[in-house]
């Protein structure tokens, strides 16, 4: 923000004000001991509000000028009812989440929460869940033997492969190359049904539940399992190419649904919920703090890119919908 100028009768400073601010010159007009001082906030306008305060300077009391006190006026007044509208379309999800629902029963959300509430008393009383991971092997799979002869080490890497479970690529077993499976799709979204601790699948289901709840009540049952799929899907393969294939976890398809909320809602006035500014700084927040390394080993390439699933799929629904 930067001054263009002085003004020294109080009345003519405020019309000229009005005049720029109902070109879309958006400024402040201050006290400045015996004069008022014009400041524009956008530097890339400085050019043309020097001009326009120049031409004021020397016809003061032009048509113009007086005319658009009245304008400017109005257009204060519009603005002000956009924003009392957009105020009450924020929603609290976490305690609002249905006062404004759409009808839709959030089915699909309460199955999932009852799938991972089952798979984790599973993994809790010793169930093998290994099939559930996105694969048992990773990029290089690597085995070191020691020669009969030398009594030297050799080490032999696996072939190139990627879920192997799923392309049906042959891995280093043992001493050699196998099959380990073929066509176990399964494997791309199963690893967000499984969780850590118990602490860990109560901070990914108490997310679930309210954002899950707002988006589904909105796109209904179909969209939202395809949205779910997706944000699944490309965040556990972009986690698994980033750091191997034992990772689980709900938070990237949390990510993605709190994404594609908060992008919708901004962008998109008839959609019904716009996230409030609280639950955005704490999804943010614990982004960032999840980088730092302070809460444990995380899957934070799975959060990155389901955050940008979400948003992307938000402003692109966003703009279908104008």
């Amino acid at each position: 923000m930067r001054p263009i100028g002085e003004i020294k009768d109080e009345a003519e400073a405020k019309r000229f004000g009005d005049y720029l601010y109902a070109n879309e010159i958006h400024c402040d007009v201050d006290e400045d001991e015996d004069c008022w001082t014009i400041w524009i906030h956008d530097d890339d306008q400085i050019a043309k509000a020097e001009s326009e305060l120049a031409e004021f300077l020397k016809t003061p009391g032009h048509p113009r000028y007086t005319q658009a006190s009245a304008r400017a006026e109005k257009i204060r007044q519009d603005e002000a009812k956009e924003e009392e509208r957009a105020a009450r379309r924020q929603v609290d999800v976490r305690t609002e989440v249905f006062s404004q629902s759409a009808g839709v029963a959030p089915t699909l959300t309460f199955f999932i929460i009852g799938l991972c509430v089952l798979i984790h008393l599973m993994k809790t009383t010793g169930r093998d869940l290994s099939p559930l991971y996105i694969s048992q092997y990773g990029l290089n799979q690597t085995i070191i033997n020691s020669s009969v002869k030398t009594g030297e080490e050799v080490r032999r890497y696996n072939r190139p492969s990627v879920l192997p479970e799923i392309t049906g690529q042959e891995v280093l077993v043992g001493s050699e190359f196998q099959s380990v499976g073929k066509f176990q799709i399964w494997r791309l979204v199963t690893p967000i049904f499984m969780h850590g601790s118990l602490l860990h699948i109560l901070f990914n289901m108490y997310w679930l539940y309210f954002l899950g709840s707002a988006m589904e009540s909105r796109l209904g049952l179909r969209r939202f399992a395809g949205f779910i799929l997706i944000a699944a899907i490309l965040s556990n393969i972009g986690q698994y190419i980033a750091q191997g294939p034992f990772f689980l976890g709900m938070s990237g398809v949390n990510y993605g649904l709190f994404g594609y909320l908060w992008i919708r809602g901004k962008n998109d006035p008839n959609f019904g919920i716009q996230l409030d500014q609280s639950t955005i700084a704490i999804m943010l927040i614990w982004l960032v703090v999840c980088f730092t390394g302070l809460v444990g080993n995380v899957a934070n390439v799975a959060h990155t890119l389901g955050l940008i699933v979400g948003v992307a799929a938000g402003w692109l629904a966003a703009q279908r919908a104008r």
